[in-house]
This record gives structure tokens, sequence and C-alpha cells, in this order.
């Protein structure tokens, strides 16, 4: 399929703590994992954008990834998902309440992934918290967040 979009991030890596990373292989389905309920995220990229996400949502502040960061996958994984482009750039607008921000990718990246890195630990929360498996965890958690107004 032909790219539409333009996509910025591009060849601009994205990165985690590196002790995060024991709980990206853990809930994400990348190494091999097929069981859905206990890796409820098909991709990094995916659980990296619900940790942005969360993060942007409970208002958190960018974290610093450490010394020795871990790239799962450079921004051209967004060719695939474009929605997600606009997404972050909003997220990265909100955050530093400036639109001139969407000229700087690299510094819409490095914010995206010190949010990401803030969100992931709510998000394992939400996996781990419940007597369900971890995918109707996350589920339930979602739906008690969503049920409330936005903070």
């Amino acid at each position: 399929m032909i790219q539409r979009y333009h996509n910025p991030f591009a060849g601009i890596d994205l990165y985690g703590p590196v002790d995060q990373r024991e709980v990206y292989d853990r809930y994400c389905q990348t190494h091999g994992r097929a069981l859905i309920d206990q890796s409820p995220f098909p991709r990094m990229v995916d659980f990296w954008f619900a940790g942005l996400a969360l993060a942007a949502r409970k208002g958190l502040k960018p974290i610093d990834l450490g010394k020795d960061p871990f790239k799962f996958i450079d921004g051209s994984i967004f060719d695939r998902d474009s929605w997600r482009v606009q997404a972050v750039m909003l997220i990265a607008i909100a955050v530093e309440g400036n639109v001139d921000i969407v000229g700087e990718p690299r510094k819409i990246i490095a914010l995206a992934n010190g949010l990401a890195a803030a969100g992931i630990p709510h998000v394992v929360d939400m996996l781990r918290d419940g007597d369900q498996d971890p995918i109707w965890n996350l589920s339930q958690a979602l739906d008690d967040l969503l049920s409330k107004k936005a903070a």
C-alpha cells in the first residue's frame, strides 16, 4: 500500500527505559507470545502508545529514559498507522502549549518517549490489578478511567 501521509518521525527511534524492558517483553506478543489474555499488546509500539496516551490523560510529566535506554523500533512504524502521527503531535502541542513544536519531530519523539515511559508503570498496574487475566484487568481499568471525567 502506498503511504498517503507524510510521516515526519520516519528514521527517529522509539526508546524505553532499560528497567521497563521486562514488561515490554512480558505484555507484548512481539517475541512469539500468542496468548492475548496474558500479553494483550500485539507490538511494542502499541504498548508504548498506551503508556503515552495514559500519561497524556493523567497529565504526567515526561521522565528521563536513563543512561542506556533500549530501542525497540524506529518511527517508520507510524507509516502503518498514520493516525498516530497526528495523535503524537497533538499530545506534544498540549504538553508544550505551543503549536511550533510540530516543526521539530525529534523533539516530539523525545517528549513522547519520556511520556510513554512515565505512563507504562500505570499501564502495568492496570494489567496486574484485579483477579482476572491481564487483558481483562486492563479492560476493566480503562472502562473505569474513561467513565470518569478528565482530571
